[in-house]
C-alpha cells in the first residue's frame, strides 16, 4: 500500500511516522486516554523493527517523537508544508485528522479508496474541518475513549455546531440553543453548563499539535531511490516472494522526484517505538436474530448493501455431510448478524426453523445481481447444494484474495488473516466449544456465544475484504488472476 501510495502521486519528500513509547501529554491531562485499549501482542510488536528497515530500505524518512502521538507530528509537519505551499497528502481513516484538512491539505483513506478535502468533510461528518475538535469534543470519541458531553451524540452535536458554531459560542450564547430544532434542545443548555469542564478537556484530548518541536524540517524530508540491496535481502529473509522477484528484475520502482542515496539513509527517530495496535472489534452492533420479521428486515438490508458477507455454520467440516446449524451476515464493518435454525441444547429459546430461514433468505442467495463475499465460498456453497439452495452471486473471496496477494504468506484461515490484516484475535472455535473428547458442536452451543462467534466470522470476513481487495487492486498481475 506503501509503495502503490509512491508510485502514484510520485511525491518529492514525505514522512512515515510512528508512535513512540511512553506516555503523552494526553496521558497526563486525562488518566483513562486510550485505557481501554489491550496491549500490543508480542506477535505484532516483533513486526515492527522488521517494518522500520524496510521503511529505511524503500528511501522513506521514519519518525517517532516522545511525549507527543504520531498524529501531531504529521499535523506540524503538514502546516509547515502548506506554509511553504506545498500541497499535502495524508494517508489516514482516522476521522480526528480531518481538522486537518484544507484546499491545501487532503486525506486519502487507502483501505476505502477515498479522498477528503474540505467538501468531502462537510458530506462526511456535517460539519467543515475547522469544527471537527468541537464536533469530537461534544459526542466524545470511543476509539481514544475521549469522554465527550454525555447525552450529546452525532446528530446533536451536527445540530449544534451547525445551529449556533463552535463550543465557545454554545458556552458564550447557551440561550440560544433552546430556539434550535433538534429533540432536547430546550434541556441542552443545562447538560452542557453541567459538563462544561468535561467538554474542553474533551477538546484538548481532540486537537491535533501542529506545533511540535522537530529536529528537522519537511523540506529535508527528501524521498530516496530504494536501496536494492538491502531490500532484497529483507525480501528474502521475511520470503515475500514476489517482491522479491520485482527487485532482482528491475521491477522495483521508485518514484521519479526521488534522489539517489549513495549509502543507506539514516532513519531519524527519536524514542523510536512501535505504533498503537488496532483497537479491537466491537460486538455491539451484532444481533442474533430469532424471528420472520427482523430476518425479512435484514433481507432488505442485505439487498441494499453493495456487498455483503455470508458464513454458515454447521455441525462438520465435510460439507457433504454437515447439517446446517446457522448462517451470518455482515452489511459494513462491525454490523452483523447471526440467523440461528438448529440449536438444540437443554433450554435453548426458540428460533426460525430451518426450512422457514431457507425459504426467506434462498431468493437473495440465488441473485446473482446482489454481490457477496465470503471466507471459503467453496465449503458454505456446499452445503446450501445439500438444501436445494444454489450460492449465485459470489464476487470476492478473502481466502483467494489472499493467496493471490501472496501465495508463500503460509496460513490463509481467517484467523490467521484476521490477525495479519487488521490486528484482531478472533474468537475460535475452541473458545466456545472447548476441546478434544469433550468439545461440543456447533448446535450445542449457547447463543449468546454462538451468536457473537458467527456474527464476527461474517464481520471479519467483510473487514478483510475491504482491505485486500484495494491492494489487489494495485497490482495489475494479481487482479487479473483474481478475475479470471
Amino acid at each position: 500500500m506503501l509503495r502503490s501510495l509512491i508510485m502514484q502521486y510520485q511525491p518529492t519528500h514525505a514522512a512515515v511516522v510512528f508512535d513512540a513509547k511512553g506516555k503523552t501529554f494526553r496521558d497526563e491531562l486525562f488518566e483513562h486516554y486510550k485505557s481501554h485499549r489491550p496491549p500490543m501482542p508480542d506477535d505484532l510488536r516483533a513486526q515492527i523493527e522488521p517494518l522500520h528497515a524496510m521503511v529505511k530500505a524503500m528511501g522513506l524518512p521514519l519518525l517517532a517523537v516522545s511525549g507527543v502521538e504520531a498524529d501531531d507530528v504529521i499535523g506540524t509537519l503538514a502546516r509547515e508544508a502548506e506554509k511553504v505551499g506545498r500541497p499535502v497528502l495524508i494517508s489516514t481513516g482516522d476521522k480526528d485528522m480531518a481538522q486537518l484538512v484544507t484546499p491545501n491539505i487532503t486525506l486519502i483513506n487507502t483501505m476505502t479508496n477515498t479522498i477528503l478535502g474540505p467538501d468531502e468533510v462537510v458530506n462526511k461528518y456535517g460539519v467543515p474541518p475547522e469544527l471537527i475538535i468541537d464536533f469530537l469534543a461534544l459526542m466524545g470519541d470511543s476509539s481514544d475513549n475521549i469522554p465527550g458531553v454525555p447525552g450529546v451524540g452525532e446528530k446533536t452535536a451536527q445540530a449544534l455546531l451547525q445551529g449556533l458554531g463552535g463550543l465557545d459560542t454554545l458556552y458564550a450564547e447557551p440561550e440560544k440553543i433552546a430556539g434550535l430544532t433538534f429533540r432536547g434542545a430546550k434541556t441542552m443548555a443545562g447538560k452542557l453548563a453541567q459538563n462544561k469542564d468535561v467538554a474542553y478537556l474533551s477538546y484538548k484530548l481532540a486537537t491535533i499539535k501542529t506545533d511540535v518541536e522537530l529536529e528537522l524540517t519537511c523540506e529535508q524530508l527528501e524521498v530516496q531511490q530504494p536501496i536494492a540491496d538491502e531490500l532484497l535481502g529483507l525480501f528474502k529473509k521475511y520470503e515475500f516472494k514476489r517482491w522479491t522477484a520485482d527487485v532482482e528484475s528491475g521491477k522495483w520502482l521508485q518514484a521519479k522526484g526521488a534522489k539517489p542515496a549513495a549509502k543507506p539513509q539514516e532513519t531519524v527517530v527519536i524514542d523510536e517505538s512501535p505504533s498503537e495496535p488496532a483497537a479491537a472489534l466491537s460486538y455491539e452492533n451484532y444481533v442474533t436474530i430469532l424471528d420472520d420479521v427482523t430476518l425479512e428486515s435484514w433481507i432488505e438490508k442485505l439487498k441494499k448493501a453493495p456487498v455483503f458477507a455470508f458464513d454458515t455454520e454447521t455441525d462438520s467440516l465435510d460439507n457433504i455431510a454437515a447439517n446446517l446449524v446457522g448462517l451470518s451476515f455482515a452489511i459494513e464493518p462491525g454490523v452483523a448478524a447471526y440467523v440461528p435454525v438448529a440449536h438444540d441444547y437443554l433450554d435453548a429459546p426458540d428460533q426460525i426453523s430451518r426450512q422457514r430461514a431457507l425459504e426467506l433468505l434462498k431468493p437473495l442467495l440465488e441473485d446473482e445481481k446482489v454481490r457477496k463475499v465470503g471466507q471459503n465460498l467453496k465449503y458454505d456453497r456446499g452445503v446450501l447444494q445439500n438444501y436445494g439452495i444454489e450460492l449465485r452471486g459470489i464476487a470476492f473471496d478473502t481466502m483467494l484474495e489472499s493467496y493471490i496477494l501472496n501465495s508463500v504468506a503460509g496460513r490463509h484461515d481467517m484467523d490467521s488473516l484476521s490477525d495479519r490484516w487488521l490486528k484482531h484475535k478472533t474468537i475460535t472455535f475452541e473458545d466456545i466449544a472447548g476441546k478434544g473428547k469433550n468439545q461440543l458442536t456447533f448446535n450445542q452451543i449457547a447463543l449468546e456465544e454462538a451468536g457473537r462467534y458467527a456474527a464476527e466470522d461474517a464481520d471479519v470476513t467483510l473487514q478483510l475484504h475491504l482491505k485486500m481487495w484495494p491492494e489487489l487492486q494495485q497490482h495489475k498481475g494479481p487482479l487479473n488472476v483474481f478475475e479470471k
